[in-house]
């Protein structure tokens, strides 16, 4: 194992101990990937760099478990430890991708129900349908349907009026 590779290996035991401790799980870089592609969608594009990230500590674990476990050749740079290092230090502030998924979570529940506000919030009464309701809402599909229709039909004729001229 040359230095680099070391520098790595343990720069990789602090973060996955920061990680076993965030969920209380056995193998926490793993953890972590796995909340990572637990997350919505619509969450991972609310953060900036998400997928590289992502994507950086899977290459990162991947890297670990070569060194650890392999005798050959690994393919590790000094960039990977200065990656894995900032990546320990966005733990440590809570500037991580799951840390501002959950500070946008947090952010958006409190924009919605504020404590002590003297706002009310306004109760939803269940929509009664009657028979007439149905047909009115019935009745704009059917005629954008058939003005569809008459737009067709006449767009054919005339094309059949100006190919046969």
């Amino acid at each position: 194992m040359n230095s680099i590779e070391a520098e790595l290996f343990d720069e990789y035991k602090y973060v996955d101990k920061i990680c076993r401790e965030m969920y209380n799980a056995e193998k926490g870089v793993n953890i972590y990937i796995e909340q990572m592609e637990a997350a919505p969608m619509s969450m991972q594009y609310r953060v900036a760099g998400w997928y590289d990230d992502y994507k950086q500590l899977k290459h990162i674990r991947w890297v670990r478990n070569q060194i650890a476990h392999s005798t050959g050749y690994v393919e590790c740079a000094q960039a990977d430890v200065v990656w894995l290092r900032n990546f320990h230090d966005r733990l440590l502030n809570r500037t991580d991708p799951l840390a501002m998924v959950e500070q946008i979570k947090r952010e958006a529940q409190a924009a919605n129900v504020k404590p002590n506000s003297n706002k009310t919030i306004p109760t939803v009464t269940p929509t009664v349908h009657t028979n007439n309701t149905k047909q009115k809402s019935r009745a704009l599909p059917v005629a954008i349907a058939i003005a569809c229709v008459a737009a067709i039909a006449a767009l054919i004729v005339l094309l059949f009026l100006f190919m046969n001229k």
